[in-house]
């Protein structure tokens, strides 16, 4: 999907629900949609309407040795609750070899390093083959995403599929509350965006949504969505 074509299916969805751009992508890519989600902060949304266009096909997880204890748990529920079907993905040195190998502060020294060996590299393999892949992206969420399309071809390969692009902050909760899905345990502490411990804090009021992610430095996004870049 290029050009004229991919120009005017964004316009068709742009206007559509969250729910027909997700079925969009089903219909056309079929068992070729790649579905990923950190189960963090707000990832509910999508994962429900996952379970309702798409419970056939698995939610992929990357693990990727740093989670917060209560993100492991929040996707054991959710996966439960909403009958999903769960794939998990690991890097290939667990956390142990790898900051023995490296040092404990390799976040902080080289955190792209890090992201690249424990969040990319993992996940490379299922783009390679993919021909869709469904994100829970938003375009209220930072700077680096406020031109976020619905679809966007990759360099990797898959066209990424953004069904809650058009999502604002404020539609999240009652989103929830209405389907009564429970929220991420770390929200009420204000993690507004949830990644690895070393490199994720609590956001401060009147701070952007994923200000707490590699805060007091330049980086913004792990590297699984390079895209950005090259749109915003």
């Amino acid at each position: 999907m290029r050009g004229v074509e991919l120009l005017a299916c964004n316009r068709e969805l742009e206007l559509a629900t969250a729910e027909e751009r997700l079925a969009f992508a089903l219909d056309r890519f079929g068992d070729g949609v790649l579905f990923t989600s950190s189960f963090g902060a707000g990832s509910a949304v999508l994962l429900h309407l996952w379970s309702r266009v798409a419970r056939r096909l698995p939610v992929v997880f990357i693990d990727t040795g740093f989670l917060f204890e209560e993100t492991l748990a929040y996707r054991d529920e959710l996966v439960a609750r909403l009958g999903l079907t769960l794939r998990v993905v690991r890097p290939e040195a667990p956390r142990s070899a790898f900051l023995a190998q490296y040092g404990d502060d390799v976040m902080k020294k080289d955190p792209d390093f890090c992201c690249a060996r424990n969040k990319v590299a993992p996940l490379a393999p299922l783009l390679a083959t993919a021909k869709a892949w469904v994100t829970g992206l938003r375009r209220d969420q930072s700077d680096a995403r406020r031109d976020t399309p619905i679809l966007l071809p990759t360099e990797e390969g898959p066209i990424k599929v953004h069904p809650l692009a058009t999502m604002t902050a404020p539609e999240v909760g009652p989103y929830m509350v209405a389907h009564g899905i429970p929220d991420h345990p770390l929200r009420p502490r204000r993690y507004l965006s949830i990644g690895c411990t070393p490199c994720t804090r609590a956001v401060e009021p009147g701070e952007a949504e994923r200000a707490g992610r590699w805060a007091g430095t330049e980086k913004t996004e792990c590297g699984l969505h390079p895209d950005l870049r090259r749109v915003s």
